[in-house]
């Protein structure tokens, strides 16, 4: 329902048009709510959603966007090209910016200038669902790539120095971008410009129903039940073998000056496992509310104005929260690694210390 279609009852109380507004949208409570005192709140709930988009999210969009731009630079000052995590964290870096640029930025434009770049035309329809969904499943994937390198590293680290190579880590990414870009082709004929208001959306019921019941599964399962579930299991086993480094490090009290070299690099590996750790804790966190919050959205057809804008709320809010996510990473790598850190530093022609 739009604002208008709301003040125009509410403001005329006497009318037949206010009994059957309510009537209508009171179907799932079993008890007849105040009229006056629902307008109220529901007034004020969606005056706080469009807050949470128009102030929030600008935030998010500006920090997420500089932070992963940071990202890219210090990564090619780090020779990303020469290591297998930081040539996915570049990767990773790119991906974000996509999300922030085709997601979170189209919220807060709908929301300040009520302007819905999807709906400019049936090309932004289809193009900007399908690079969305196909940037956030890539991204949780080459983080779930990242998670596997670190697990390979810690665990079996003479394995790693055979299999961790910038051309076979290619490959994976690469066969990933694939897999998961076919997974969300459908979008180009399941969606498009519908009805008189011209909104995006499943062009028929089947497509409706697909959208709904079945692909909300697979979104579920690809952008956060398998890599969490992946990821989960990895990163106990990644944390043992950090315990134990870091037990095997404090037990050693005489070494070499030939090999001083040498646990220094062990020294950055685990800073830089360290941060993956955190990167995806956080990511596991941010992403399976909204997706199980998806799939409640999907049986629950309440019409109660007064629900629907409660539950419109919590939408925002777990979106807003995934979406920040991709804004942060710059935070976790800079806090977690010192050389990411004196990287950044450098760029802004700070000197860094040895």
């Amino acid at each position: 329902m739009s604002n208008n279609i709301l003040f125009n009852t509410i403001t005329q109380p006497s009318s037949e048009n206010v009994s059957l507004q309510f009537l209508n949208t009171n179907t799932c409570s079993s008890t007849t709510l105040d009229q006056t005192s629902n307008y109220d709140e529901v007034h004020a709930l969606k005056r706080a959603e469009s807050y949470v988009w128009t102030y929030i999210s600008p935030v998010l969009i500006v920090v997420g966007i500089l932070g992963n731009c940071l990202n890219l630079a210090v990564l090619k000052k780090l020779r990303f090209w020469r290591r297998t995590p930081f040539f996915l964290l570049f990767i990773l870096a790119i991906t974000d910016i996509t999300v922030l640029l085709d997601g979170l930025l189209r919220y807060w434009i709908k929301h300040t200038f009520k302007l819905d770049i999807r709906t400019l035309s049936e090309a932004s329809c289809k193009i900007n669902l399908f690079v969305l969904y196909f940037a956030m499943h890539y991204s949780s994937w080459i983080l779930v790539c990242l998670i596997i390198d670190r697990f390979i590293k810690t665990n079996f680290p003479f394995l790693y120095m055979r299999v961790a190579t910038i051309r076979k880590t290619s490959v994976i990414a690469l066969a990933a971008f694939i897999i998961l870009a076919g997974i969300n082709m459908h979008f180009f004929w399941t969606n498009g410009i519908k009805g008189k208001d011209g909104s995006c959306g499943n062009l028929t019921p089947a497509y409706e129903y697909f959208g709904e019941y079945v692909f909300t599964y697979i979104d579920l399962v690809i952008l956060s039940l398998l890599p969490f579930i992946i990821m989960l299991i990895l990163n106990i086993f990644v944390y043992r073998a950090l315990k134990r480094h870091l037990k095997f490090t404090k037990s050693s009290v005489v070494e070499s000056r030939n090999s001083r070299k040498a646990p220094n690099r062990r020294h950055f590996s685990q800073k830089l496992t360290r941060m993956l750790l955190l990167n995806s804790s956080y990511f596991l966190l941010t992403t399976v509310p909204i997706s199980v919050y998806l799939i409640y959205d999907s049986y629950n057809k309440c019409e109660n104005e007064l629900k629907k804008t409660k539950m419109s709320v919590a939408k925002s809010v777990l979106f807003v929260f995934q979406y920040s996510y991709y804004s942060l990473n710059f935070v976790w790598y800079a806090t977690c690694n010192k050389a990411f850190w004196e990287k950044t530093k450098e760029i802004f022609g700070f000197k860094t210390h040895g």
